[in-house]
């Protein structure tokens, strides 16, 4: 007998999982068309080169903030309601990006954007709860695949719009297109998600106190966690600053160093999420037959990979390498990254443990995005080359779960 929520082709989405699935896919539509192209828009608004990496970094830290407040509310009264307000919050925040004039002004939508984040860890413990453990990795690739697929091309479509009518001009509306979409998912939201955790004790959330509240609920989180769960808040410290170091340039440099059109660039964001999306229904099947463990160690391997063929890049053909590299790793890691974290927390905790994952991350990435910018006025290659130790050093921390 098949578990319920499988379904044909072997994905795996039960209950609420499909809600989500369903409204990010068709979030992915707007925001996809936004948001490769948004150090670009940053740029043209007059952003110099080295304030960019700290322009990101500002959202890096008020995401803290939201991931913070965010898992400890999830704990103590619920996923739903904070996914369905915060996300709402979230698609507002686009279209504060088509009333900018003035580069400083852009810290408006980014702060607010960053702070709707506190949705972030019920959303991720409202789909580690509908989930059976044994199946999270298959869940978490199931999501993946329908989620993105309706996108693929989105990312051309905005470079296209970016050719044709100007950087400003066309990520502004790309971003507006963001916020009609993404107020699409939300609605659906509002009326189809169910809750997944009702706490055993109602606690009042007291504003005054939350961050210290916070902050004392994840130190005992911290404490009751395992080895395990310890080496992953590893593998997210090193995998996010390697991260940091090159996500923020890697448009710029290929648009402004390469001299790939805006329209090249989406097209080969489009093949990375092209080939993730090809490989991860065999990647399904796998799942089932192989440690999700070594499958992690497999798909990591091809982020120091990748890194290594976009420096040494020198044509289109290069970077198709390098784009089909990334869509290999993508396949695999990140449906099964969170699978681990998921196995490594309990329901009653797995807000803060959800949230505590995205902490270390964004904590790590703060400096690095800094860096990144000094780095990439001075050399721009140098952000990329300095990123490789670091997923290394995410693969060897793997390697010992």
């Amino acid at each position: 007998m098949e578990p319920k929520g499988v379904i044909k082709f072997r994905l795996y989405l039960p209950g609420d999982v499909w809600i989500l699935a369903i409204t990010s896919a068709i979030w992915s539509i707007g925001s996809s068309l936004a948001t490769p192209f948004q150090s670009l828009f940053f740029q043209g608004m007059g952003v110099p080169v080295f304030y960019i990496g700290a322009l990101t970094s500002i959202s890096s830290i008020a995401t803290i903030v939201a991931y913070i407040v965010g898992g400890y509310i999830a704990d103590i009264a619920g996923r739903r309601k904070i996914v369905v307000v915060f996300s709402f919050v979230s698609a507002l925040s686009a279209f504060f990006f088509t009333m900018v004039n003035q580069w400083m002004f852009l810290l408006i939508p980014i702060i607010i954007g960053a702070l709707s984040g506190v949705y972030s860890p019920a959303f991720n413990a409202m789909m580690n709860d509908s989930m059976r453990p044994r199946l999270r990795a298959v869940g978490f690739a199931s999501f993946v695949i329908i989620s993105t697929i309706p996108a693929i091309f989105a990312p051309y479509i905005g470079g296209i719009l970016v050719q044709n009518i100007g950087v400003i001009s066309g990520v502004k509306l790309a971003f507006f297109m963001s916020g009609l979409f993404g107020i699409a998912a939300v609605y659906l939201r509002s009326i189809y998600l169910k809750e997944t955790y009702v706490p055993k004790v109602k606690t009042v959330v007291n504003l005054r106190h939350i961050i210290s509240d916070s902050l004392k609920g994840y130190a005992d989180v911290i404490r009751k966690s395992g080895t395990e769960a310890r080496k992953l808040l590893a593998y997210s410290a090193a995998s996010s600053t390697a991260t940091g170091l090159t996500t923020v340039f890697i448009s710029l440099y290929l648009i402004d160093k390469v001299h790939l059109a805006p329209s090249q660039y989406g097209f080969l964001v489009g093949v990375s999420a092209l080939v993730t999306n090809l490989l991860l229904l065999p990647a399904i099947f796998m799942m089932g037959r192989i440690s999700i463990k070594k499958i992690a160690v497999v798909s990591a391997l091809s982020s120091p990979a990748s890194m290594l063929i976009f420096i040494s890049s020198t044509g289109m053909n290069d970077l198709m390498a390098w784009s089909i590299t990334g869509g290999v790793g993508g396949a695999l890691l990140s449906s099964v990254i969170q699978g681990l974290e998921g196995d490594a927390t309990g329901r009653a905790t797995r807000g803060r443990f959800m949230a505590l994952f995205n902490i270390v991350s964004l904590g790590c990435m703060v400096p690095a995005q800094i860096l990144s910018g000094m780095l990439y006025s001075i050399s721009p290659l140098s952000t990329f080359l300095l990123s490789i130790p670091f997923f290394a050093a995410s693969v060897l921390i793997l390697i010992s779960i």
